[in-house]
Order: structure tokens, then sequence, then C-alpha cells
């Protein structure tokens, strides 16, 4: 079993914003792998299990809001019953380029608040993760206004790409392991 745990804040308020691109990679896998996404209570998420890649796997986004997001992780590990190896985490991060992709074995949470709850509520920081550049070239003012904005029209445009690249990402780990995933994403898009 894989377990893939998309970041983002719930709620119509935060629909179609920078930090939310962890949620919008969760529904795309859902929608390409036909796997339906559901309150699940127990989990504090939208969830569902499916096949993906001839492997079971199951997609979660945590409603507990970005900064709490470890709490929802933490019980999805446990009722899964599954080791941190299989579990990917994807986000959004402020210091890649937009729609640039970088995955690691492991890591700091470099700042990114959502990242720092799962490894604190895991006590481990021994888990993949995927991250989304959504840098302006033009710079960023303030960090939390920035993220919590909606794309812009240029960005909504490059968007389905972004996302396309970044669930084909999450299927490559899936099936080839995380170093195929690492040298097959880890490039700049330029």
């Amino acid at each position: 079993m894989k377990l893939i745990i998309g970041l983002g804040n719930p709620g119509e308020k935060y629909t179609d914003t920078r930090h939310n691109l962890g949620f919008m990679v969760i529904e795309e896998l859902a929608k390409r792998h036909k796997i339906g996404l559901r309150q699940r209570r127990r989990f504090k998420a939208l969830a569902g299990e499916g096949v993906i890649e001839g492997d079971s796997c199951y997609l979660a986004m945590p409603q507990t809001y970005m900064n709490l997001s470890g709490y929802s992780a933490r019980s999805l590990v446990k009722w899964l019953n599954i080791e941190l190896k299989d579990m990917l985490l994807v986000m959004d991060d402020v210091a890649l380029p937009l729609g640039d992709i970088r995955i690691r074995a492991n890591g700091s949470d470099a700042g990114h608040k959502g990242l720092r709850s799962v490894i604190d509520c895991l006590a481990s920081s021994e888990f993949a993760r995927l991250r989304i550049g959504v840098m302006n070239p033009e710079g960023i003012g303030d960090l939390s206004a920035y993220v919590l904005d909606r794309l812009t029209k240029k960005e909504s445009k490059l968007l389905p790409g972004i996302l396309e690249r970044a669930a084909s990402a999450c299927e490559c780990w899936i099936n080839e392991g995380i170093g195929a995933a690492m040298n097959r994403y880890n490039k700049s898009r330029r």
C-alpha cells in the first residue's frame, strides 16, 4: 500500500491558491485513476483508495488546514499500518521557480509549516516529498499573502501542464521508486 498526501487548505476561500497545489495533484491523480475521494472523519481528510500503476494506493487531502496537516498524516499512517518509505507528501514550494518539481527521499521542512507539522507529528523526516515551485520571477512580498493568493491568469494557463507533470512524478514514484522519480523529474522546466 502506498499513501500520497497532498497538502492544502480546505474551503472555497482557498480554492485555486498557490498553497493548494498539493490538493490539486491529488485531485488529478484521483481523476486519472477513477479514485473517489470522500470525507473520512477518522483521518480529518478527504480520501480514497484505488489502484495506481498496479499498486494499491491511498490518496488523501487533510482538512485540518495546512499548519495542522500532521495530525491527519499520523492518523493515516497508523490506520494503514504503512512504513514511512511508502508515503509521499505533495506540496507547494516558494523557493522553486513556478512549475519546477523537486522530489527528495527525506530532509528538513525548509520553512514549510505544513511539512513541519507532518514531521513533528510523525516524529520523523524520513519520508518522500514532492515540492512544486510557485515562485514568481518578479519576487514575493508578503509570503503568507502570496501563497494564499489565487493563481494569476498566466499561472492558471500553465497549471494543467504542471499538474500533469506532478501527477506523472507521483506515478513514477509508485511504479519505479524514489530514485527513478528524482532522476526523471528533478530537472528545471526551462
